[in-house]
């Protein structure tokens, strides 16, 4: 996939921006607050319906607006056009409109336009909890399986309905609506399980791999599934983790804690409490890792996220890397941008300091004999102007209206 141009319409800061992109590096250089995230906001909104940084839908309204647009013109691998707008208003869903329609929800959409993101706020996914390493997981497998998102969707539907059923029962009797809510979450459930522990055997070489040739160094990086439903002690130790058998425990542990569960009010068992744990040298990453580890690990797994998805959408993702080379040294970003020209990836970086990204662009271009697509955006207060770059291509932005 290669976007060939952005356009945002009162997204944070811009009043109107268009941008025509290069078809391998975009970089997009500013000070803090001229709109450069912004812009890689609004491509994330056309690919997964958000952004890729923890916020609401309504944070991306320009202030004294009541909604903001974005569109994506891509050109897909097979040369198919691909035209997609996504529009955020308050007090109402998404309007998603592509070639296939006009009323599209999130989940129509993911995947279509596959994309890989990297910024400081992805540090959580190796140093925070448990909730923020399943939602990259999750993140990933949705965006390379349309199966895996429908389960998404249900599991919180139904872990929500369990749940209003469990709070209704401290007043009345459930009876049988508690049992109809549980079979389906149960069964819900153990297909995320199995899902998930085969996506990460899958994986975790690739992330091995990675691993390896981001930081130079030899340790040994593993990655392990720790589902909750092994936690309960209804799963027989070595139990393999398909459907059948993760339906056998939960449905056991269920029973177990229904008591527990009504006095609480809250569903407490379920892949939404699934751990995901990084290691090194036999470690856990968050507790006996260094800075240098943590860094190298998460770009690991952002240059396995590129590979997988490449391989199970069939379409090369579009890779984001937001203020990058603040969290990154020198040769951790050359590595990272040899390795994404190397897959064919377009990528988009943001910096307050294009002009050094540029250099190491065309050293990274040199090395390869030249033939790096690649241009250069200059952004203040939500405008937007290219910066031509002699032998290579320069780009036409519409300024900010």
């Amino acid at each position: 996939m290669v976007i060939r141009s952005v356009s945002l319409t009162h997204v944070r800061n811009h009043e109107h921006t268009e941008i025509s992109c290069a078809r391998d590096v975009n970089v997009l250089t500013g000070q803090n607050g001229s709109g450069k995230t912004s812009i890689l906001e609004a491509i994330s909104l056309c690919a997964i319906a958000k952004s890729f940084v923890p916020v609401s839908d309504q944070a991306l309204i320009q202030h004294g607006y009541d909604d903001c647009t974005s569109t994506v013109d891509a050109l897909r691998d097979l040369d198919v056009p691909y035209r997609v707008t996504v529009s955020v208003r308050n007090g109402t869903r998404k309007r998603i409109t592509t070639a296939h329609g006009s009323s599209l929800t999130p989940r129509d959409i993911i995947g279509e336009l596959p994309m890989v993101a990297l910024s400081p706020d992805h540090k959580s996914v190796t140093f925070g909890g448990p909730a923020e390493r399943r939602a990259f997981l999750d993140g990933v497998m949705a965006q390379s399986s349309r199966r895996f998102t429908e389960l998404l969707y249900e599991h919180r539907r139904l872990l929500k309905q369990r749940n209003a059923a469990l709070q209704h029962g401290a007043t009345s009797g459930i009876g049988e609506v508690l049992d109809v809510w549980t079979e389906q979450f149960v069964h819900v459930s153990a297909e995320i399980v199995e899902r998930r522990h085969q996506f990460l055997v899958d994986v975790t070489p690739i992330v091995c791999s990675a691993y390896e040739a981001v930081s130079g160094a030899a340790e040994e990086i593993s990655v392990v599934y720790q589902p909750d439903v092994v936690t309960h002690g209804t799963m027989e130790p070595g139990a393999p983790f398909n459907v059948t058998t993760v339906t056998a425990a939960y449905t056991a542990a269920s029973k177990q804690l229904r008591q527990r569960e009504m006095a609480r009010e809250t569903t407490m068992f379920g892949p939404q409490k699934d751990e995901i744990a990084f290691m090194i040298n036999g470690g856990l990453v968050r507790e006996t890792a260094s800075q240098g580890q943590h860094k190298s690990l998460l770009v690991a797994l952002k240059l396995a996220e590129c590979i997988l998805l490449h391989e199970r959408c069939d379409e090369r993702p579009i890779v984001l890397l937001d203020d990058v080379f603040s969290e990154l040294d020198r040769d951790r970003c050359a590595r990272v941008l040899d390795k994404v020209l190397l897959m064919g990836m377009q990528c988009f970086v943001t910096t307050t300091d294009g002009e050094n990204v540029m250099r190491l662009m065309e050293e990274l271009d040199a090395a390869r004999g030249g033939g790096i697509d690649m241009s250069m955006i200059s952004l203040e207060k939500g405008r937007a102007a290219s910066t031509p770059r002699t032998g290579h291509t320069s780009i036409t932005t519409a300024e900010a209206a």
